[in-house]
């Protein structure tokens, strides 16, 4: 088994629903030089065709006060239409050099559309039903963006965008332009931290209520005071503004709970001078849980000469290529423009991971004969990306060679020095499956711990997993629970559907059918495979209130008029079939 399946006594697989995101991306490691900190916040109010926002430009003046302080030249900019929107992202770039820290902050609307994210000017015209082309071409994608501050060969990003809120172009009794709320799972370049105010299909709270008089956001505040915090990690900040802002949008039976993706080599830490305290506490929110350590990965050497942008560690891949001549003149028959997408396709570990290109490919249906060497090809033909390797490495755990094997572990340790999170994950399933090493469940959890307090969705749905079933870790149906959500918020399709069934069953939780049928309609819209069996075949074993609401969600989305008792008709197949193909968030994802 190269993932783990989660299911219950009565056959039920556990997926978790995912919330709205966005990145902060920051590269570490390396020992401390003179660079410049830059800035760009961005704060949207006045809106001319959507509903205006009131905190929105607030929160923006007060996160430039408080980057200034922290030593970053920031320029701030406020209800920007298109042009002027371009104008300041523009400047901006030209004043990132390479070695630099990037700091970007937007607050206002976005929106989803097919599995992309778009931040909305001021200026946007007004958007009918069939005219997402018009949207998508008046708005900002963010992907584009990530990309031009990447291109600026920045050391440090990071991205907040505080832009999950409800869809504007929603309307009660027609289809919807857009995903119904939030945004969707981005997918990060390496060197980026991503951080989102809100999962994936949840919305983030202007305000708590109308006698709420705090000038900023729910998640603003937040985030406020706990950027400003000394000697923390960037990866310690995010998870902290998770709880915090989890726990305040509760006292109003709201859940919103910020998800954050690290794709960056070692820590940041923002409030300080970037170095990493000689010691740090572990972390708190798991300190009545505590995780047997993982065998020591040393960390990779600080560099004299820090790269422009974090570069991977490739000494086990040399090594194996160099004792492999045969492999290697294999490669070169794969060595074309196609190599990369060769690989994908032969050897991916699936798409609910963010920087992944295709389907899973199950470990056992992997041929190595093929995988191998289409994989060294992609590897030589594009060594800066790790996700690669790691495809390689599965595709020589399948070798009949225990050498082979061993070198596999070892390049996915590399990657693991290097903070990536998908090496450490593979890592956690060889350990929990005995593949090259001694099964060893506990080993397991602290690799999946490592890769989940990374921000890897899938490494937390398998964290969650452990704890509901008690292997390697003790058996805590609440702490499973906290991490089915954090999976959930991250975008993983399987963690959502999971927490679907959390909250339909109250299995650590309290019962919230209405959340429940969000994060399984979520985890559907983004092909989940288990969802969907949940909605066509087993919804006879989730609650009827659940699927009422389900059934509600529908005529939201305004595709369905019919009963709304939580008995599914050819009528409620017809609206979830409709609403999959019309609105979904991403195709042909695994669990």
């Amino acid at each position: 088994m190269d993932a783990i399946m989660k299911a219950r006594p009565n056959s039920k697989i556990r997926v978790v629903l995912l919330a709205c995101a966005f990145a902060v991306p920051l590269s570490a490691g390396f020992e401390a030089r003179a660079e410049k900190r830059v800035a760009l916040v961005v704060g949207n109010n006045a809106y001319e065709s959507v509903p205006k926002l009131e905190r929105a430009v607030n929160d923006a003046k007060a996160v430039s006060s408080a980057l200034e302080i922290m030593g970053f030249q920031v320029h701030l900019a406020t209800d920007l239409g298109r042009r002027d929107f371009i104008r300041q992202l523009s400047a901006f770039l030209d004043r990132v050099e390479p070695g630099d820290f990037a700091f970007l902050y937007y607050a206002g609307h976005g929106i989803e559309i097919r599995g992309t994210n778009y931040i909305l000017p001021t200026d946007l015209p007004p958007v009918d039903q069939g005219q997402e082309s018009l949207l998508t071409g008046e708005a900002v994608p963010i992907d584009k963006i990530l990309s031009d501050l990447q291109d600026r060969g920045a050391r440090v990003t990071i991205f907040v965008l505080d832009a999950c809120r409800d869809n504007p172009f929603r309307a009660g009794a027609t289809r919807t332009v857009g995903g119904a709320r939030g945004l969707a799972m981005g997918t990060p370049p390496e060197g980026v931290f991503l951080l989102y105010s809100a999962g994936v299909g949840q919305s983030a709270l202007d305000r708590l209520s109308d006698s709420d008089f705090d000038p900023n956001s729910v998640f603003t505040r937040v985030f406020l005071k706990e950027i400003q915090k000394k000697d923390r990690s960037l990866v310690d900040v995010a998870k902290s503004i998770q709880v915090a802002v989890r726990n305040l949008s509760q006292t109003v039976s709201h859940t919103q709970v910020p998800a954050y993706y690290d794709q960056i080599i070692g820590q940041v830490y923002l409030a300080s001078d970037g170095i990493a305290p000689a010691k740090r506490d572990q972390d708190e929110a798991v300190a009545k849980n505590k995780l047997p350590q993982p065998p020591t990965v040393t960390q990779t050497p600080s560099q004299q000469q820090p790269a422009i942008r974090p570069a991977f560690n490739n000494r086990a891949f040399s090594e194996y290529l160099g004792r492999q001549s045969q492999l290697v003149r294999a490669a070169h028959k794969w060595a074309t423009p196609n190599a990369v997408a060769m690989c994908d396709r032969l050897a991916s570990y699936g798409l609910d991971v963010p920087d992944s290109r295709a389907p899973r490919v199950e470990l056992k249906d992997i041929n190595i004969k093929e995988a191998a060497p289409a994989c060294i090809a992609a590897v030589l033909q594009a060594p800066a990306t790790p996700r690669l390797r790691v495809q390689l490495a599965r595709a020589l755990l399948r070798s009949p060679s225990k050498a082979d094997g061993v070198y596999a572990l070892d390049i996915l340790l590399d990657l693991a020095r290097d903070g990536y999170p998908a090496g450490m994950w593979q890592i956690a399933i060889a350990h929990l499956n005995g593949v090259v090493v001694k099964a060893d469940a506990s080993a397991a959890a602290s690799w999946f711990r490592r890769a989940a307090d990374k921000g890897l969705g899938a490494a937390m749905s398998d964290l969650a997993y452990l704890y509901e079933n008690g292997i390697g870790v003790l058996k805590d149906k609440a702490e499973a629970a906290r991490w089915f959500e954090r999976a959930a918020a991250s975008g993983n399709p399987g963690g959502m559907r999971n927490y679907a069934l959390v909250l339909d069953q109250g299995d650590g939780v309290d019962r919230d059918a209405r959340q429940a049928a969000e994060y399984l309609l979520t985890a559907f819209r983004m092909g989940s495979d288990s969802a969907r069996k949940s909605l066509f075949d087993l919804n006879a074993t989730w609650h009827a209130d659940t699927k009422s609401e389900v059934q509600k969600l529908l005529g939201d989305f305004g595709l369905y008029r019919g009963r709304t008792d939580g008995e599914f008709d050819t009528e409620t197949f017809t609206a979830l079939n409709a609403l999959q193909s019309s609105n979904p968030v991403f195709n042909g994802r695994n669990e």
